[in-house]
């Protein structure tokens, strides 16, 4: 008799702890890995994981953008959309480059050792910025 109380008791709690939690952790997919991910499969993992993040935080105007955003993912992105992105940004980032250079020079003719150690690091900043994006359009026209 008093096993089969025993049972009927851990038979009742398993029950009552399948309705308690949920079938799938609620920080699950803040911990999905995206990086392995690409395009716009990479974007929707990552705003999904903010997602998670903001009802984590009770921060429902944030979740409410992210949503938004997450629509407009779903709706519009595409390999060409994400390739003129990327060559936009390269232009933009081109154009930066230009700038830091013009400026370097003209620290280097006035002996500005402070500027130009400035527009050097600057420059370095860039310089590895449109490599990443140039690498990132290579991968994205090898993957159309």
């Amino acid at each position: 008799m008093k096993n089969t109380s025993v049972v009927a008791l851990t038979a009742i709690s398993a029950c009552i702890l399948s309705f308690a939690l949920p079938a799938k952790p609620a920080f699950a997919d803040h911990h999905q890995d995206c990086s392995t991910m690409v395009f716009c499969d990479k974007k929707r993992c990552e705003i999904s994981k903010q997602i998670v993040m903001a009802k984590a935080h009770g921060n429902t105007h944030k979740v409410s953008g992210l949503e938004t955003a997450l629509q407009n993912v779903e709706a519009n992105c595409s390999n060409d959309g994400l390739k003129q992105d990327l060559t936009d940004e390269i232009a933009d980032v081109k154009q930066q480059i230009d700038k830091y250079e013009a400026s370097l020079k003209e620290a280097e003719e006035e002996s500005n050792l402070d500027k130009t150690y400035k527009y050097k690091q600057k420059l370095l900043s860039e310089n590895t910025k449109l490599k990443q994006l140039e690498q990132e359009l290579a991968s994205l026209k090898a993957n159309p």
